[in-house]
């Protein structure tokens, strides 16, 4: 099964970036990181885009790194 932000780990892991660095450079602990990737505490915006900044990606690309929930995709779509 894949997670939802593999791609993100992906990229962190192309650049160097543990889940360690990328808490000391949100001031988060590594155990927060750790949730945030397993979906036990959602990510702000802030971190969002500081993150977007860290992989070198554009604010257009925010819906690649941070895929909706799947919750939220069946919510978003109109009744048919």
């Amino acid at each position: 099964m894949r997670g939802r932000y593999d791609y993100l780990a992906g990229r962190l892991r192309q650049l160097g970036i543990r889940q360690s660095d990328l808490g000391d450079i949100l001031g988060i602990c590594h155990q927060a990181v750790s949730h945030r990737f397993r979906d036990r505490t959602p990510w702000t915006l802030d971190e969002m885009y500081r993150v977007l900044e860290l992989c070198r990606a554009t604010p257009e690309e925010l819906h690649v790194y941070f895929p909706p929930a799947p919750q939220a995709a069946k919510k978003a779509r109109p009744a048919a």
